[in-house]
């Protein structure tokens, strides 16, 4: 009994995630800054901003809601880890029509059938059997997809395009609708139907240069905090670091992609890239690739490598925007918050990932690098807003 006891203590402190019980709000949510939707393109952050690299807009707020439209099927929706509420009836239960999902919600969809969401101000996401999603608690996306399929479509006159992030990074529909599957190892494959897709994969290599102090600069820090000198050796490490690049891709209508847990190009199964053209056929052979278990001990190490990677990339822009968010163009500052947002729904939904992997058994410490997930989250959420 005393070993059930301790395994379910470690197994809780790997997923970083303790019971909020907040009740349930029926309020707008939180206003959202948009990534950058461009083609195909390279975005670096750099301690000065890049000549030579396609200008980025600025982040922009939109509302964004999730609201229930449509069930034939069984769906749970879980409110207990809810960021923010006030009726009475946060807790676990049936999903109905009607109810608005909002951040820090999840939702099960299980057995034959789908759940539609409806993502204001314009858009539909439908969940098909067997898949886990939650509304993102971070800024920058409408839900957080890390097992199953989910179709997305976005009407062509939508004022605001539709993001839902994945282990493998975030796929953006502003017009027509794509197809994403997350399988249980955390690949994620996407076939576009429209010219508005799309992709931010996650770098699967560090930047070719980063940020350094000079050595007056590290005095300085010393100086002006020496009652603090271990907590401050930590700061300075984060500061030396640099947000990763990232790159992102427009798909063309009818193009199939599939990334693996890391953000890389891999091969398309041959069963995926000869799927039928027939819609229900094709969301039924999707389901089978996404149902079919890996190994989950290998998967769990890989989706804890590329969370590791995550903190670090949260960390540098945390402490970016505080340290001099006044002081950064508009251009670079929404840069920042753009990867801060895709950092964090990677992040998110490769921790969401790997726990359930855990549940199935595995090395759960290897998860606690990503333990720190709803700490990073609410103090992205704090940042003001210039």
């Amino acid at each position: 009994m005393r070993g059930t006891q301790s395994g379910g203590l470690l197994l809780l402190l790997a997923l970083g995630c303790s019971p909020r019980n907040t009740p349930r709000d029926s309020g707008p949510r939180h206003s959202v800054a948009a990534p950058v939707d461009a083609g195909s393109m390279v975005v670096r952050v750099d301690p000065e901003p890049d000549a030579g690299a396609p200008p980025a807009p600025s982040p922009r707020p939109e509302a964004v809601r999730l609201t229930l439209v449509q069930l034939t099927g069984a769906a749970t929706l879980d409110s207990s880890l809810r960021l923010s509420g006030r009726d009475a009836d946060a807790g676990v239960g049936a999903a109905a029509v009607g109810q608005s999902i909002m951040p820090g919600d999840s939702l099960l969809v299980s057995g034959p059938g789908g759940a539609t969401l409806a993502v204001q101000p314009g858009g539909r996401i439908t969940l098909h059997g067997n898949s886990v999603a939650e509304a993102a608690g971070h800024e920058g996306a409408s839900l957080v997809l890390s097992l199953g399929v989910a179709t997305l479509e976005v009407p062509a006159l939508s004022a605001d395009a539709v993001r839902v992030d994945t282990p493998a990074g975030r796929v953006i529909v502003s017009a027509g609708g794509c197809t994403v599957a997350v399988a249980d190892d955390g690949s994620t494959f996407v076939a576009a139907s429209g010219e508005g897709v799309t992709v931010w994969p996650s770098p699967p290599a560090p930047p070719a240069r980063a940020t350094r102090l000079t050595p007056a600069q590290v005095a300085a820090l010393r100086r002006q905090t020496p009652e603090h000198p271990v907590l401050l050796d930590v700061e300075i490490q984060e500061l030396d670091a640099v947000l990763r690049p990232v790159a992102s891709r427009a798909l063309r209508s009818g193009e199939r992609v599939l990334f693996s847990p890391l953000g890389a190009v891999a091969p398309t199964p041959r069963p995926l890239a000869a799927a039928a053209r027939d819609e229900a056929a094709a969301v039924a052979a999707l389901q089978r690739w996404a149902e079919a278990r890996r190994p989950n001990v290998v998967a769990i190490g890989v989706l804890s490598r590329a969370g590791a990677a995550d903190v670090a990339d949260i960390n540098a822009a945390l402490i970016r925007l505080r340290a001099s968010g006044a002081s950064l163009g508009e251009e670079t500052r929404g840069r920042v918050a753009s990867q801060l947002s895709l950092a964090l729904g990677r992040l998110a939904a490769r921790s969401r990932r790997g726990r359930d992997l855990a549940v199935r058994g595995g090395d759960v410490t290897a998860l606690v690098q990503m333990a720190r997930f709803e700490a990073l989250r609410d103090e992205a959420r704090a940042l003001p807003t210039p």
